[in-house]
């Protein structure tokens, strides 16, 4: 890459946010470095027929050497050995494809179970469980008749259950499947609720945590606490709900010591911002100048968070068009915003290998340095 290039995809950014609240977790996060390194852009990946119609893709994994992707275009699981950086596989599971809208499309969310070789993704009516030893689908768990999609999901190990959201049905509802059995053994409905996002299972609370759009409460969104012994014993409940704010949420990721960071994408004229919460207590721990995201991760290796944003916009309001993409860098340590980096042009997804020090971006076509549509690879540092 040459030297220009590499100058305009690095922008270091000079963010303000607040920092506090104690928490009684034995995790001792690594502290931030005194001259932290920025993430570098090492490779574009092409993925096929993925300029025309733009492409369409959701949810990533990473496991064991191999980076997930649901891709629309192909509709499949799309397989990068992140060693190598080649696509070495395209999964078929006769996946819905693009559709009008992304209620009606799929695949969507990727659910991994850590060392089984399995995949649990979400589609318009139902849940495909994907084998990636044999590289193929070989199940349909149904969920629903509607012709809306099953977003995404977590996984709750503790009790070898998987829950997935399906936002796009009146009243949105989570879905738990058992993954003994493979089935579904029970269903909670958000009456009131105008949509679900992402979830994450915390394995010191045993607790499902879950982005909700909006309720009469908390109207721009809140995050809901289910606890996992509600579900197994058959009677699944919202314990508590944390208010975001004027947030929009999206992302969720789990981070240091009790730290939920809350990706956001506000409504037009609010601040873009990312907000950190005590997990437990709802105490807002840090509220930072940066949104528009989907999905984010946390990098453990690194202590830090990262987040691809399609709807950033340089202003710092959010809005309906002027995107800028951009992936944001939040130290672990001192959740501030440490770097920002161009990405490509409707980056919403992200996968990290820690092993390699890599982040994973998937992008549409159009932008200079990102002109095919394809998966981008960044150092993590």
């Amino acid at each position: 890459m040459n030297k220009p290039l590499l100058a305009f995809l690095l922008m270091a950014t000079v963010a303000v946010a607040g920092c506090g609240g104690g928490d009684s977790s034995s995790s001792n996060p690594t502290a931030a470095a005194a001259t932290p390194s920025a993430p570098k852009l090492l490779s574009n990946i092409d993925v096929p027929n993925a300029t025309s119609p733009a492409f369409s893709f959701d949810i990533s994994y990473v496991e064991a050497g191999k980076y997930y992707l649901a891709d629309r275009n192909n509709k499949s699981v799309d397989v990068v050995d992140t060693k190598t950086k080649a696509l070495i596989a395209q999964i078929p599971g006769n996946f819905t494809g693009a559709g009008a809208n992304t209620d009606v499309s799929g695949p969507d969310g990727i659910v991994g179970v850590t060392g089984t070789n399995t995949l649990y993704v979400g589609d318009v009516d139902n849940v495909k469980v994907v084998d990636t030893a044999a590289m193929q689908t070989v199940k349909t768990i149904p969920i629903s008749t509607s012709g809306s999609r099953v977003d995404e999901g977590c996984y709750d190990p503790d009790d070898h259950l998987v829950m997935f959201a399906s936002p796009g049905d009146t009243p949105p509802y989570v879905t738990f499947i058992s993954t003994t059995t493979q089935s579904v053994v029970n269903k909670l409905v958000f009456n009131g609720s105008t949509g679900l996002e992402a979830c994450a299972y915390d394995p010191v609370s045993k607790n499902f945590l879950i982005n909700n759009d909006g309720t009469t409460a908390n109207p721009d969104g809140e995050l809901d606490v289910i606890t996992a012994s509600s579900v197994t014993s058959g009677a699944p409940a919202v314990s508590k709900s944390f208010p975001l704010g004027k947030c929009g949420p999206a992302g969720i990721a789990l981070g240091p010591n009790s730290d939920v960071l809350i990706g956001c994408d506000p409504s037009a004229g609010d601040p873009l911002i990312t907000l950190i919460l005590d997990r437990n207590t709802g105490t807002q721990l840090a509220s930072i100048p940066f949104g528009g995201v989907d999905q984010v991760a946390y990098d453990p290796a690194s202590n830090r968070y990262f987040l691809p944003a399609r709807h950033y916009v340089t202003s710092g309001t959010a809005a309906a068009s002027g995107f800028t993409p951009t992936m944001g860098v939040i130290d672990g340590a001192t959740r501030k915003l440490i770097y920002t980096v161009a990405v490509g042009t409707g980056a919403h997804s992200v996968g990290i290998d820690s092993s390699l020090g890599e982040v994973f971006v998937p992008f549409q076509p159009g932008a200079t340095a990102f002109p095919n549509g394809g998966i981008s690879v960044f150092t993590t540092q």
